[in-house]
């Protein structure tokens, strides 16, 4: 089965929601899987790469847009949501 690829078109400072992809989260230790696993907000940086938004873990890691799961923006999230 032929699978698309996801082009990243936010700007630097966008905030998204999504989730991390399955092969992302399994190269985590068993006991932080379960709590990066649900959806979160992620900030796009000047080099291109997405870092959790307020992380409380102290998760010092970036994502490649590839690794996060059907990303939308932040006020299209809230407006879902409504």
């Amino acid at each position: 089965m032929p699978s698309a690829i996801a082009t990243d078109t936010f700007t630097t400072g966008s905030v998204v929601a999504a989730k991390l992809a399955r092969e992302t989260l399994e190269a985590f230790d068993p006991v932080l899987r379960p709590l990066l696993a649900g959806q979160q907000f992620f900030v796009k940086l000047a080099d291109g790469r997405w870092h959790p938004q307020g992380c409380q873990l102290g998760l010092c890691q970036c994502f490649e847009f590839s690794e996060l799961l059907a990303p939308v923006a932040r006020g299209l999230a809230r407006a879902a949501n409504d």
